[in-house]
């Protein structure tokens, strides 16, 4: 299962089972599609290795990386990773729509 499948199937999901959270779990769009639009998003705030999913939830945000089974993060995705839990930020790296599910039931369970 590729990246964006996993992402789609984890996004889906959401909207599905939880209709009233919907606008509350988005994407973090980070992959310009040239130099030149590199260049513009980054004077607009684009920050590389940002994760590939962001979920706020009482008064909290929580960021998700999603990879494959054997996807590995960048080093600026790992620097991003560090930068957001030394700020008490909770991040996590989903690598199937399984583990997924159980963050979200747990989040929504117990915060």
């Amino acid at each position: 299962m590729t990246e964006d499948k996993l992402q789609q199937e984890c996004f889906l999901w959401h909207n599905k089972e939880y209709p009233t959270k919907r606008g509350l779990l988005y994407h973090n769009f980070n992959n310009p599609r040239n130099a030149i639009q590199g260049a513009k998003l980054k004077s607009l705030g684009l920050v590389s290795g940002v994760a590939d999913l962001t979920l706020l939830h009482n008064q909290k945000a929580y960021f998700f990386e999603l990879k494959t089974s054997t996807g590995k993060q960048s080093p600026k995705q790992k620097k991003w990773e560090q930068t957001v839990k030394k700020d008490g930020f909770n991040y996590y790296i989903i690598r199937d729509i399984k583990r997924f599910k159980e963050l979200i039931l747990y989040i929504y369970n117990n915060y």
